[in-house]
């Protein structure tokens, strides 16, 4: 074939082409893009455009391009810095102000935990757990459920580095919380305010006013409160020391009850010695009775100091609302059979 028939051929040919031709019969096509793919691109483009007018985008030195979108939120009055939210002491406890914000993902997050179906609905349950009673929420199944799972979650992200996922404690370090011994009251009430405020639990060394035999001897009177020393010589010196000499009845004795009974007194913090329910010391794991006593004589002897123990509880109210301390309270009260009022058990 000729290179004069190649052109020819070339010429009369419909589609178009750049006019490119090598070797006499490799030419180039300028076959267009479909129409919906232009379509599409300058699509992108004019997204592009206003995705950098509304929302943050570009940056700019220090800072970056706001965009005009806003969002309203609620957040406490203070002193704002710009557009970012800055914390203050007091903020939990300052008045609440709707502002619009530019729209950051921090915003959105706010805006929605604040305006979306679900949490206005969380906000009317957590707002009629603050107006019921205790006897109240005791009786509302439904209340209960829903402080049980909203506890549940707070218990999980505050509570079980100390207490345990399980809230079983750690004898010595931190309370049992699936018992029934409360070291500073079971109510809804005294959970509330222990949680709110924190608990400092304290016990003066008994060496202070005791000699190591006189301590011994009460180590064994307090072990038979709780049928683990069978009563002897030592044991009723030991109970003399316990209500005279060494004072240890007037934290251990509930005054409201039995005069006689170290069964523990809730105002103070100090446990229960009748039950087999041990904080501190795990006698239940000792076999003899010797092994018992040594295992106490110690708790006796140097007591217990909240600087240098475990037995420190943090206050959370400067972490957690008030309606979050409600919620963790009803549910840690479930979790250990608390003591239900009388009005409630009606």
């Amino acid at each position: 074939m000729s290179d004069n028939t190649n052109k020819k051929d070339l010429e009369n040919l419909e589609t178009e082409t750049t006019g490119h031709v090598w070797d006499g019969d490799l030419q180039e096509y300028n076959n267009p893009l479909p129409r919906w793919w232009l379509y599409a691109f300058y699509g992108t483009i004019i997204f592009a455009i206003g995705y950098w007018i509304l929302f943050p985008t570009w940056p700019m030195g220090d800072g970056y391009t706001k965009g005009i979108y806003k969002v309203e939120i609620e957040r406490p009055v203070v002193q704002q810095s710009g557009d970012a939210l800055v914390n203050a002491e007091d903020a939990d406890n300052a008045p609440m102000e709707k502002v619009k914000v530019h729209w950051t993902t921090r915003s959105r997050l706010v805006h929605e935990l604040q305006s979306s179906p679900e949490a206005l609905k969380r906000h009317e349950h957590f707002s009629e757990l603050m107006e019921k009673t205790e006897a109240e929420i005791i009786n509302d199944p439904n209340m209960i459920k829903f402080a049980q799972n909203a506890g549940k979650t707070l218990f999980a992200d505050n509570c079980a580095t100390c207490h345990g996922p399980q809230a079983e404690g750690v004898i010595g370090m931190y309370p049992n919380l699936n018992d029934d011994n409360w070291l500073w009251g079971g109510t809804l009430a005294r959970i509330e305010e222990t949680i709110t405020k924190g608990r400092r639990g304290n016990m003066p060394a008994g060496k202070l006013t005791m000699t190591p035999n006189e301590i011994e001897d009460v180590a064994k009177y307090v072990l038979t409160l709780s049928n683990n020393y069978t009563p002897d010589e030592a044991t009723s010196r030991g109970e003399e020391l316990f209500f005279g000499k060494g004072a240890c009845f007037t934290c251990h004795v509930d005054f409201t009850k039995d005069p006689r009974k170290a069964q523990g007194n809730p105002l103070l913090g100090a446990p229960n010695l009748t039950d087999q329910i041990w904080e501190i010391v795990d006698i239940n794991s000792k076999n003899t009775p010797e092994e018992k006593v040594a295992a106490i004589i110690p708790q006796i002897r140097d007591g217990v100091d909240p600087a240098t123990t475990h037995r420190v509880m943090p206050a959370w109210e400067s972490r957690l609302t008030p309606e979050q301390i409600r919620a963790l309270a009803v549910y840690v009260h479930q979790l250990g059979g608390g003591v239900v009022p009388a009005e409630a058990s009606k």
